[in-house]
């Protein structure tokens, strides 16, 4: 999570967004501290908010340097290319979809960049993400595989996704295809399937509809998301995302800490609006954050968030609870599999292996660098 003490210019240019009197803070910053510029330009990269930035600020002059506004704008074209293209293979996809009477909603930037932002160039992405029922996986996969669409990870039912690869004009698509929205086994059996379909909304892609989550649904997405990838290195644009859904859609936050609640991923989400009303000023009312705050958790609730969600986790913790939460035998050992043994394809596609002879020395250092998660996660007391 970025700290506030070190970044403040940089949170302040993106508040910008939704309170222009944080251009009054970035004046007075840049006013009064040395500003290191280059590590300005690495956070904003590393956190995905530098066309954000540039948007909030383009019509700003005393704020920043000319070659940092260069930078910014740069990323902001850039995002603005690769998202439009993107969005023009997601109509392609979701038209086949609709055809095949295969319903899909779109989750992260494909829902959000246009639908939610209003700018495909505000909030980037790296691949296309979307949800369909558990029952519709295996023609999904095939329809993607008609499109000419490789796989790189099949929909077995004890994953959350599938995911595939392909590429036209020059460009490399990845996409993932969600039977849920977190990968956990234990929290997919807490949030009924159900309920992500409950409310949601059309979109129109080009000349197409496809669906999006409810604006509930969306932020409990975010949250859940955002600590589903506790390593990545940049996480403000996801809280900027939970931000961005607050101001544009109308959020009934009683109910949505009720479900919280009930789906018993109160300590992962109420962590990530905690995180958000403190970094971005997401406007949490005193009733919602005593709810969250008063929900005393169960055990299993309490390990769950532990060993799967948390930021103390690690990827050992992750697969054993994971694996317990796995129904059935047949269905463990192939979720071990999974996790130890991917396909060769993903393999070379995830680590950037450039000959098939060198996969089993992937393999060994993935089985290595498991029972070294192992041993740490047994030896080394756990907090939070």
């Amino acid at each position: 999570m970025i700290d506030p003490s070190k970044h403040r210019l940089l949170l302040a240019c993106v508040k910008a967004r939704w309170d222009l009197t944080q251009l009054d803070e970035a004046r007075r910053i840049v006013h009064e501290c040395a500003v290191d510029w280059d590590e300005f330009l690495h956070q904003a990269a590393r956190h995905a908010v530098a066309p954000l930035i540039h948007d909030a600020l383009k019509e700003e002059d005393a704020i920043l340097p000319d070659h940092v506004k260069e930078k910014l704008a740069t990323a902001y074209y850039h995002t603005a290319l690769h998202n439009t293209l993107l969005y023009e293979r997601l109509a392609k996809i979701v038209d086949a979809f609709n055809r095949a009477e295969v319903p899909v909603i779109l989750l992260k930037g494909a829902a959000l960049a246009q639908q939610v932002y209003g700018n495909v160039a505000l909030r980037p992405m790296s691949d296309l993400d979307f949800l369909v029922r558990k029952e519709k996986m295996s023609r999904a996969e095939r329809l993607l595989v008609e499109l000419g669409y490789e796989v790189r990870d099949h929909a077995h039912p004890y994953l959350r996704h599938a995911t595939f690869a392909g590429e036209s004009n020059g460009t490399r698509a990845h996409i993932e295809v969600h039977r849920h929205i977190v990968s956990s086994a234990y929290y997919r059996r807490t949030i009924p399937d159900e309920w992500l379909w409950q409310h949601a909304s059309e979109s129109a892609i080009g000349d197409v509809t496809a669906l999006m989550l409810s604006p509930e649904r969306a932020i409990a997405h975010s949250c859940l998301h955002l600590l589903d990838h506790v390593g990545t290195a940049g996480t403000l644009l996801w809280l900027c995302d939970i931000r961005e859904i607050s101001q544009r859609r109308e959020i009934n936050w009683e109910t949505l800490a009720d479900k919280l609640i009930q789906f018993k991923i109160a300590l992962p989400a109420g962590s990530m609006l905690f995180a958000c009303s403190r970094l971005l000023d997401l406007p949490l009312s005193d009733h919602v954050r005593q709810r969250l705050l008063t929900h005393q958790p169960g055990f299993l609730e309490k390990k769950a968030y532990q060993f799967c969600l948390s930021p103390a986790r690690s990827s050992a913790s992750k697969t054993f609870f994971d694996f317990l939460a796995v129904e059935g035998i047949s269905a463990r050992v192939q979720y071990l599999r999974s996790r130890l043994l991917p396909d060769r394809d993903y393999m070379m596609a995830r680590y950037s292996i450039r000959h098939p002879w060198l996969v089993p020395l992937y393999y060994l250092r993935l089985i290595a660098q498991a029972a070294f998660d192992s041993l740490r996660a047994v030896t080394q007391p756990r907090q939070g």
